[in-house]
Parts: C-alpha cells; sequence; structure tokens
C-alpha cells in the first residue's frame, strides 16, 4: 500500500463502492462487471435519495430529430468489450467493478474517481487568435478558459433555454505517453464564466471539480437506468486510417 493509504480505507472503499452482484461477468479486455439490483446502485448511497423511485424514461416527448442522411455516416455495429462474455438481467445495472490497485493509483482514497481541478488561467487573460480577434458569435465575444498543456478543437455555441445536446463520435485509440495524459471526445454543456462554472459532461460537477464530480459511478447520486451499458466500459472496434470508421451517438437531454 503506498503512503497516502492504508489498507482499512482502502478496503472500506472497497466495499461502499462495489455492491453485491446478481450475477457477475469477466471481461476480456479485464474489467469484472456486476450486475447489481437497480434499487442497490451507488446512487441510492446519496442522502437525497432516500425512497426514490427511479423513473425509467423523461416524462416529455423529446422527439428524436434524426440527421439528414447527407451528413449522417454509415452505420457499422459499435459494443462494448464485456457484451461479448453476457448480458446483465432485466431489474439489474451493470457496474465496473473497482479493484485495490485500481484505488491505490488514486493519489489518495478520498480523491479517487474524482475530476481533478485543471490549471486554468484567469478568466481576463486574452486569448490571441489568427485574426487577433476573440471567437465571437452575433458578435458577442466569447470567453474560453485557456487549459494549461492542453491542445483541443472546439464548437462553440451560445444561447438560452435548450434542451439538450447531441452529437456523433468517431471511435479512435490514440495513444498517450504519460500516466497523467489522456485524450477526450465530449460534449460539454457549460454554465458560468471562464473558471468559475457549472457543467454537465454526461456527469455533474457545481464549483469547477473543486469538491464535486466524479468519473462514472464512483460517486454516489448519479442513477443508471440501462441493463446494456456500463460506464466506464470499454468500447470498439475503433476506427482506421482510410479504413472502416465507427462512431458512437451520445445525447444529453
Amino acid at each position: 500500500v503506498n503512503g497516502n493509504a492504508n489498507f482499512k480505507d482502502v478496503e472500506e472503499k472497497l466495499k461502499q463502492l462495489n455492491k453485491p452482484a446478481v450475477k457477475t461477468i469477466q471481461s476480456e479486455d479485464g474489467d469484472i462487471i456486476d450486475c447489481v439490483d437497480i434499487y442497490k446502485q451507488p446512487a441510492f448511497d446519496h442522502p437525497a435519495l432516500k425512497n426514490h423511485v427511479i423513473q425509467m424514461k423523461p416524462s416529455f416527448d423529446l422527439k428524436d430529430e434524426k440527421l439528414s442522411s447527407k451528413n449522417e455516416p454509415a452505420e457499422l455495429a459499435v459494443f462494448q468489450t464485456w457484451q461479448r462474455s453476457g448480458s446483465c438481467p432485466e431489474g439489474t445495472v451493470p457496474i465496473r467493478r473497482i479493484r485495490r490497485e485500481d484505488l491505490l493509483r488514486a493519489k489518495s482514497v478520498q480523491q479517487f474517481g474524482r475530476k481533478p481541478h485543471e490549471a486554468v488561467l484567469n478568466s481576463s487573460t486574452t486569448i490571441e487568435h489568427k485574426d487577433g480577434q476573440l471567437p465571437s458569435i452575433n458578435t458577442t465575444a466569447v470567453a474560453l478558459p485557456i487549459i494549461v498543456n492542453r491542445s483541443a478543437a472546439t464548437l462553440v455555441t451560445l444561447g438560452y433555454n435548450y434542451i439538450g445536446a447531441k452529437g456523433i463520435f468517431n471511435i479512435w485509440n490514440p495513444n498517450v505517453e504519460a500516466q497523467d495524459e489522456y485524450t477526450t471526445a465530449q460534449i460539454w454543456l457549460k454554465a458560468g464564466p471562464g473558471d468559475n462554472f457549472e457543467s454537465i459532461e454526461a456527469g455533474w460537477t457545481k464549483d469547477s471539480y473543486k469538491t464535486t464530480g466524479c468519473f462514472d459511478m464512483t460517486c454516489s447520486g448519479f442513477v443508471q437506468t440501462s441493463s446494456q451499458h456500463v460506464l466506464g466500459g470499454s468500447i470498439g472496434p475503433v476506427s482506421t486510417e482510410f479504413g472502416k470508421q465507427y462512431y458512437l451517438r451520445l445525447g444529453i437531454y
């Protein structure tokens, strides 16, 4: 055990994170998937969800707006690796089991699964663009936080009364060199100025990741409803240059 975690803390955290399984699936990628009773999932550790009744679908009618076929990529089957080894019964949700070695890689047991607060330069920093102007929409300047040591390509839209966002993501498997490096493709819904914001990134954080926000199921509160998709599970196949292209559709509403 490293200097930041003792055995007792690790075992208690594992017990808290990993709920009793109705069925367990050993995935070929090394993951262990536990099929957990939908009402015994980690979400219900949150005091605000005591006696909560899960609503399995929205109470409003969300019409599925099809993208025009002209711009829509051809569909190729995408799956999560664990699905080749089994499926979870109805009434359960698949949860990726957290193992001792996962916890020991974290800076601390308490910080496990949390998104680190990113080094963001202050909001008054000027972003220089090729034409010398800040990016703008309808002549309104867009204040984008500058992330240190990050390269990003973004498409930004500003407005009011959004009901959500959706996108089609091409699946790649880029290389990263260091342990603290990562790549991401995401829909990011953000409210608030510069480095003091609320955001939904298929999850929720209220204070720029300072004390809130987790990946997958490592914080209580997020309610999983699907028995077919596991948060944090690997997906495939991946696209190849000049070869087949694989896409995943994601939406937050």
